[in-house]
């Protein structure tokens, strides 16, 4: 709105700011309709639009592709459900100052693509049918929700001795502990790059630097890992367990590719008593209080909101007059 100044209109002002304000004025409406005509609104959560761009990242995302008429009703209504809920809890997010920082997102990212190739991640998105850019929006809207969760509610998350003890009387058998190998592994897609590794490794190399020259990377990013019977092929397992720690064993053909591996440590199977058990029981039992918390603060805040949904849209995934629900 254009008001008059305490002292009146200045005299000798050009028309043309006049005009120009009104034409950038219009401009800007244009564009926005544009935008909108572009990417309709589906929803609308206290007052605020989702657009169809939202569901369509957001279906991409969860590997549902990006024809909304090709998913059952109740597929539509689950992404339009994900993305009001994450918008409930995002604007909690942004009325506490909660953000996310760029190296949260890489540090995410970066765990989420490891062992993959950068060609193998290409090929995974173009499988899900989202741009890398589209892909990365949501994955930060992802974390940032959980962070926020986990701020939010964490003080409220109490484990009681006494929930550690009855949890570990109820699941004593899954903290027996087979006997088990600590190994540094890769995978080789062929024998002769395995039988190159392994030169370079008599030669004195360390393991994940002779692995990165030939282009592999190591499994868990090289972090050893403890190693249990049961999940390998026998001949392979047999060999990596008669291994004494220092050891390394290689090429072991298996129907993944040819293994290399170097045994760093042994432990016996053994049971742990209640005191060894407790840190991993605490871990657990605030998991599942957490998720337990955080969906009860979801369907407070999505039984208070005002959500408005495109009826023919959640019917049949086409655009149509939006209702209320």
């Amino acid at each position: 709105m254009l008001q008059e100044s305490p002292q009146g209109p200045r005299p000798g002002r050009p028309l043309r700011t006049l005009a120009c304000a009104l034409i950038l004025c219009t401009l800007t409406l244009a564009v926005a309709c544009e935008k909108k005509s572009h990417s309709p609104d589906l929803a609308s959560v206290n007052g605020r639009p989702i657009l169809m761009e939202d569901f369509l990242a957001q279906s991409a995302f969860m590997g549902l592709g990006k024809d909304p008429t090709a998913l059952t009703r109740d597929l539509r209504k689950a992404v339009l459900e994900t993305l009001v809920r994450r918008r409930l809890v995002l604007d909690q997010a942004q009325a506490k100052s909660i953000r996310l920082e760029p190296e949260e997102l890489d540090r995410e990212e970066a765990s989420l693509r490891r062992g993959l190739s950068e060609e193998a991640f290409d090929r995974a998105l173009i499988a899900q049918g989202i741009e890398y850019e589209e892909w990365r929006r949501v994955l930060s809207q992802e974390i940032l929700m959980q962070k926020a969760l986990d701020l939010l509610l964490g003080g409220r998350v109490q484990i009681a001795a006494d929930d550690v003890r009855s949890y570990y009387q109820a699941h004593r058998d899954e903290f027996r502990r087979p006997e088990q190998v600590l190994a540094q592994h890769v995978l080789m897609p062929n024998k002769e790059l395995a039988q190159e590794l392994v030169q370079r490794l008599g030669k004195g190399e360390d393991l994940g630097a002779a692995a990165a020259k030939l282009g592999i990377a190591l499994a868990e990013d090289g972090e050893p890992t403890w190693l249990s019977r049961g999940h390998m092929p026998p001949a392979l397992e047999d060999k990596i367990f008669s291994l004494e720690p220092g050891k390394l064993a290689g090429p072991l053909p298996s129907p993944y590719g040819f293994h290399v591996v170097r045994v760093l440590a042994k432990r016996p199977a053994a049971e742990l008593d209640l005191t060894q058990a407790a840190e991993e029981i605490q871990r657990r039992l605030s998991a599942e209080k957490r998720e337990a918390l955080a969906s009860s603060f979801i369907e407070e805040l999505r039984a208070k909101a005002r959500v408005e949904f495109d009826p023919r849209f959640e019917q049949s995934g086409l655009i149509g007059d939006s209702g209320r629900q």
